[in-house]
């Protein structure tokens, strides 16, 4: 079989930022090595005219020995597929910016990944590990736009996130009871989602300084041949 793939998005995110919205970490001890929700690189990209999500995380502790390799962290991507949408990130505890929203949403946990709807559709998804790689296939032609999340997995809550509670507990975040649950998010600008609740899509942020760099150059270039003919 011919695989043929399309790299068209990879971004990367700064390690150690995993503690959402100054979140404290559950006291049960298999949490006190943090990294484990911690987001540096996601990609998306095409196989056969379908497209992955890709994920990688910095450490992949996995005390409950889950098929993935994997148990402590649940991951969340949120997918604008057209317009409206749902604008609550349900279970991270976000939102969209006004006019944003998801139409489908992909859960991955090291037991496995399903896909969601705003409406409680849900279904099961493929997702696997490859090296230091977590992918989920969707059944999408057309790009989307997709809100990237993770957070401390726990199988009891409904789409995964642990809970906050103020003062926390062996089990529990510690943090404002109407804390976003997310303890890591893709976005330039982690302070604004933090403060604001609301989290933009993932995408390449438009870097000034290239332009900046040939500006000076064509500057330099005009001034030297100035200089040479007024010789």
């Amino acid at each position: 079989m011919n695989w043929i793939f399309l790299a068209l998005l990879l971004l990367s995110d700064p390690v150690g930022d995993d503690h959402g919205a100054g979140l404290g970490y559950p006291r049960a001890s298999i949490y006190q090595d943090v990294g484990f929700a911690d987001i540096t690189q996601f990609e998306i990209k095409q196989q056969d005219g379908l497209w992955l999500l890709g994920i990688r995380l910095a450490r992949y502790p996995n005390p409950a020995e889950a098929p993935l390799g994997f148990s402590l962290a649940t991951i969340a991507f949120y997918l604008d597929t057209g317009p409206g949408g749902e604008e609550e990130l349900l279970g991270a505890g976000l939102k969209t910016p006004a006019g944003g929203g998801w139409e489908e949403a992909y859960l991955i946990s090291g037991w496995g990944a399903e896909k969601r709807t705003p409406k409680g559709g849900r279904e099961a998804a493929r997702a696997w590990r490859q090296d230091d790689w977590i992918w989920v296939q969707t059944n999408l032609s057309d790009k989307p736009k997709v809100y990237v999340t993770s957070g401390i997995y726990d199988p009891f809550e409904p789409w995964g996130f642990r809970k906050v509670l103020p003062g926390g507990g062996v089990w529990y975040l510690d943090g404002p009871e109407n804390a976003p649950r997310a303890l890591d998010v893709l976005a330039a600008n982690q302070e604004r989602v933090w403060s604001s609740g609301t989290l933009p899509p993932a995408r390449k942020q438009r870097s000034w300084r290239p332009l900046a760099s040939l500006t000076l150059l064509l500057v330099g270039v005009w001034f030297l041949h100035q200089s040479r003919r007024s010789r």
